[in-house]
């Protein structure tokens, strides 16, 4: 009995660390998993240097800044340690590094690099459980750098051996947290949250990279199965062609053959037998791959040697055909050449399946132009020729404009005409120095190799540009489409094919972001800005899901008055690490991934409840995005938001754009007519940047017209301003609507609006965004009217 029950409890916890072992592993076979492994073990070690030298540079610094305190010799038995530990690393990688990377890894690869990280990792944990209740401040601030930055670095460095990341960081965060604890304060516990949301981000992050370069290995070892699978069929279909066997004397005359031989000539065997071989082959004076078959068959022949699968070109009725022929040399028992005993096969069928295979594997079946595989064999011809020559060369990645509106309007047999129009097109301005493929649904890339430098690569795609702009003449109608091109250049951007086409993706988005039919260069700048947008994106959601947006609001002031009588809701966003962020730079990434809708509901529903304490007679503006707007759930969160903070219909305030006016659906027309007759007021914003089509004043009702600061900043100084700022105004007074100028900074902009009749004045003139409470206040110090103009 008392057996059993350490049984039972092990068999479950040895079934968890295993589990735990294999994170990354999930549904791979044993082979896979093992060759996965071996690679994910050898892009570990790759960084082994560089950690071993951040952890020999951490260790040094710290007996450095722990010299004088009073927990100094515990501190330099751990740096001693780590130091140790690190050298050894170090002396191990280097003795091994010129070993052949293993094919395959068990699982005691992995069980080392756990049982390592938490070796290494125990130590750091130590060295802030003795060091870090007896540090000064400065020594503190020490041991939190380096516990977070060893904690990323090694997070990271481990990131593609999932177990040893997760124990690496957790070791770390138990001794951060022992060490936290010592002395327990408020700041201590805010760091360790912090430390921990850390781990966890870096943590998710090492599960995520695993991932990435497992499913790149299994794509990787599906390509060589589907390659191998490809080669056996060949072998499989050239082993059971028909063949002949053949037989010569030492003077190559012919000495028998089969029947078969005979039919290939179609000739009686008397005219065969003791003539020479060369004589009765109907050589063709087309050759095999550019060499002449005649003369390299004698040259085999006379070697008399044994050969294997010589090809000839042959002519048999007028029509080309390819035989192959292997011969065994016959020697008496002197040494003497006796003549040759061979095999011959009619190889036409299968050299033609074979070039078609290829062709198949190699070419994108819509357009007849190369596709990934292509591109990927002559990207490492390309890199090879820079290795030994250095020839640069550049690669153009183009994304179609407008092609999905071409191909819901022409439908798919319209939009893969227009591909294979496009593939010719570009397949004539490459030429054949270049390769061309197919990537995807509308993109194609190009290697450029016959360029010297960044100019001639640009010269292509500008000739690119210039004839895909102009309308393309289908069976099912006209065409008109653009291209956005984005370019890489080796060496300059890189040489490593992934690379030069992650850069020229890059590219290819800033030009679609610069107004899409153009070409752009990549420069280290976009990489960073992808970066930092990539980090917006993660911390964004973060933020939306524990509440760490803000809302400023903005007074709007009667004109005449000078009364404050609106307040427009600004979404603000301080992170904690990077600081302000201009809701000009994490809006659009909220549209683009959709997490604007949780964003508006939250402003709305926040600044509904604020306004709700508000004095009466001051209305709320919320802006609203074109996916809000068009959202079903707009109507109930209206309405909800409303019933919930006590706020009159009548002092909400809507803000919608033109581009929202484009999608001109009756869906646009419904809800604004049910927004209205709730007694929501509807404001046209930025009027004048769009296409300010008169026909959106007509067709649907607004209550005001915000007319865009670019009209108001130079209102002083020019006359053309002025001219279109009066007329908006005329025209929106005449139209029953009140107006609001945006961005008004200057006592002359005021005074010129008031006399205009512009009813709302907006702009740091009258008052900056404020928080909730700052603005409860800037409405009880102005209650009656706006007492001093910022000017």
């Amino acid at each position: 009995m008392d057996k059993t029950i350490p049984a039972r409890i092990a068999a479950p916890v040895a079934g968890m660390v295993d589990r735990f072992l294999r994170l990354g592993e999930s549904g791979q076979t044993a082979d896979e998993a093992s060759r996965i492994r071996a690679i994910r073990l050898s892009v570990m070690g790759a960084t082994t240097p560089w950690m071993m030298s951040a952890n020999l540079c951490n260790a040094i610094l710290t007996l450095f800044a722990f010299q004088d305190s009073p927990s100094s010799t515990s501190v330099s038995i751990i740096c001693i340690l780590i130091c140790t530990v690190a050298l050894y690393t170090s002396y191990s990688w280097w003795r091994n590094r010129k070993r052949g990377a293993r094919e395959r890894a068990s699982m005691r690869g992995t069980i080392r690099a756990v049982v390592y990280a938490f070796f290494l990792s125990a130590l750091w944990a130590a060295l802030d459980i003795v060091a870090y209740h007896t540090a000064d401040e400065t020594q503190r601030m020490v041991l939190i750098a380096l516990t977070v930055g060893m904690a990323g670095g090694g997070g990271f460095a481990l990131a593609t051996v999932p177990p040893a990341s997760i124990v690496f960081c957790s070791t770390i965060a138990v001794g951060a947290a022992i060490a936290l604890s010592r002395e327990p304060s408020v700041l201590e516990a805010y760091l360790l949250v912090l430390y921990l949301v850390f781990a966890a981000i870096i943590i998710r992050s090492s599960l995520a990279v695993c991932n990435s370069l497992t499913e790149r290995v299994r794509a990787k070892l599906a390509a060589d199965e589907q390659r191998d699978v490809i080669n056996l069929l060949l072998n499989d279909f050239e082993e059971n062609a028909a063949d002949w066997l053949w037989g010569v004397d030492d003077d190559m005359n012919m000495e028998r053959a089969s029947i078969r031989f005979y039919e290939q000539l179609q000739v009686p065997e008397a005219m065969v037998v003791g003539k020479p071989l060369i004589n009765i082959i109907p050589f063709s004076s087309v050759g095999v791959d550019g060499f002449d078959c005649r003369q390299n068959f004698v040259t085999c022949l006379e070697k008399r040697q044994s050969f294997r699968d010589q090809d000839i070109c042959v002519e048999l009725g007028g029509e080309l055909a390819i035989w192959s022929l292997t011969a065994k040399a016959i020697q008496d028992d002197k040494g003497n050449f006796n003549g040759y005993r061979g095999v011959g096969r009619d190889v036409t069928a299968s050299r033609e399946s074979r070039l078609r295979i290829e062709h198949m594997a190699r070419h994108d079946p819509l357009t007849e132009v190369g596709n990934r595989v292509m591109l990927a064999e002559d990207f490492a011809r390309a890199v090879s020729r820079f290795e030994r020559h250095g020839d640069p060369f550049s690669v153009l990645v183009l994304d179609l404009d407008r092609f999905k509106q071409i191909n819901d309007n022409l439908g798919h047999a319209g939009g893969d005409e227009l591909l294979r129009v496009v593939a010719s097109i570009l397949s004539q301005l490459c030429g054949e120095t270049n390769t061309l493929a197919r990537i995807g649904g509308d993109e194609f890339a190009i290697l450029h190799l016959s360029g010297d430098d960044p100019r001639s690569a640009a010269s292509l795609a500008s000739r690119i540009v210039d004839n895909l702009q102009k309308p393309i003449t289908l069976r099912s109608g006209s065409a008109h489409i653009g291209v956005s091109i984005g370019i890489a250049c080796a060496p300059i951007d890189g040489t490593e094919p992934d690379q030069l086409m992650r850069n020229a993706d890059l590219a290819l988005y800033r030009a679609k972001a610069d107004g899409r039919n153009r070409y752009r260069f990549f420069d280290s700048t976009l990489d960073a800005a992808a970066r930092r947008r990539s980090l917006i994106e993660r911390e964004l959601a973060l933020a939306i899901a524990e509440g760490n947006l803000d809302i400023n609001y903005q007074p709007l002031v009667d004109a005449q008055t000078r009364r404050v009588v609106c307040a427009e809701a600004l979404v603000r966003w301080n992170h904690p690490t990077l600081g302000a962020i201009s809701p000009g730079e994490f809006i659009p990434i909220a549209e683009e991934t959709g997490q604007i809708g949780a964003i508006g509901s939250w402003v709305l529903r926040r600044a509904c409840t604020q306004a709700a304490s508000w004095p009466d007679h001051i209305r709320i503006a919320v802006n609203l995005s074109s996916r809000q707007f068009l959202s079903p759930g707009l109507l109930p969160l209206v309405e909800s938001a409303l019933k919930q903070s006590g706020l009159p219909a009548k002092r909400l305030e809507l803000e919608v754009t033109e581009s929202l006016l484009m999608e001109a659906s009756f869906g646009v027309e419904e809800t604004l007519q049910s927004l209205s007759r709730l007694g929501i007021r509807i404001a046209l914003d930025d009027f004048g940047t769009g296409f300010s089509s008169l026909s959106y004043l007509r067709r649907y009702h607004f209550d005001k017209l915000k007319i865009d600061q670019s009209f108001i900043s130079d209102l002083e100084s020019n006359p053309d301003s002025r001219a279109i700022v009066e007329a908006v105004i005329r025209l929106a007074r005449d139209l029953r609507m009140s107006v609001a100028a945006e961005g008004v900074e200057t006592k002359g902009q005021f005074e010129m609006l008031r006399q205009f009749g512009c009813g709302e004045i907006q702009g740091y003139l009258v008052g900056r965004p404020k928080p909730n409470d700052r603005f409860e206040n800037y409405l009880r110090e102005n209650s009656s009217a706006v007492q001093r103009l910022y000017a």
